[in-house]
């Protein structure tokens, strides 16, 4: 198996490992996911949150296998809920783009 992955083979990874979480809708994961990474931005739970983000918002981004297990249950289900987001079409383009902004390292510099 190959160690790097696409952002849609990603996807695909998270959705398969997330098979058997239970299905939780939220009502705002975009807005959840920003909160969640800039509550602690140094943590691997969210810098990994804010690369699939920025991945979501971009449409580009490379990830390892081993980051789609390093998520925790909560982080995995944001993940997912992220994921049906952008696949629903509820939220702007400009919507990804200004969330992915907002948890980039620097953003609050």
């Amino acid at each position: 198996m190959d160690d790097i992955m696409t952002a849609l083979q990603f996807q695909e990874e998270l959705r398969r490992i997330a098979r058997f979480e239970p299905v939780r809708e939220m009502e705002h994961p975009l807005d959840d996911a920003v909160l969640k990474i800039r509550a602690n931005p140094a943590l691997s739970q969210s810098r990994i949150l804010g690369r699939f983000l920025n991945a979501l918002a971009s449409g580009t981004g490379e990830f390892r296998r081993a980051e789609a297990s390093a998520l925790d249950s909560a982080s995995l289900r944001l993940a997912v809920a992220l994921m049906n987001a952008d696949k629903a079409g509820t939220l702007s383009r400009r919507q990804w783009l200004d969330a992915a902004g907002a948890v980039r390292p620097d953003a609050g510099s």
